[in-house]
């Protein structure tokens, strides 16, 4: 058995494009690239590699990632700034 194989490694990959989330109603309702809105799956804090965090100052910097596709995205631009296919901080498994 490959040692590897024993692992779990959450992937993360830069955005090579500048990909935007549509947001509307003075910023509160968010729909993602994915078709994921605020009112479906949802959103949640998490840091720069996608993975939960309390929103604490000092902390959490502004990021959200999507619970069903996992784009972290910044909340001040709403710029998609990468994904991960590891949503198990949140007790989400992705499907393909």
């Amino acid at each position: 058995m490959n040692i590897d194989s024993l692992f779990v490694f959450n992937i993360i990959r830069t955005m090579n494009s500048n990909e935007i989330i549509d947001v509307s109603n003075s910023g509160d309702h968010w729909v993602c690239i994915c078709g994921n809105n605020t009112m479906s799956d949802g959103f949640d804090t998490c840091d720069v590699n996608g993975a939960y965090i309390e929103p604490l100052d000092g902390i959490w910097t502004g990021l959200y990632t999507c619970l069903k596709c996992g784009r972290v995205i910044d909340q001040d631009t709403y710029e998609v700034i990468s994904k991960t296919n590891d949503l198990s901080s949140f007790g989400i498994t992705i499907t393909k």
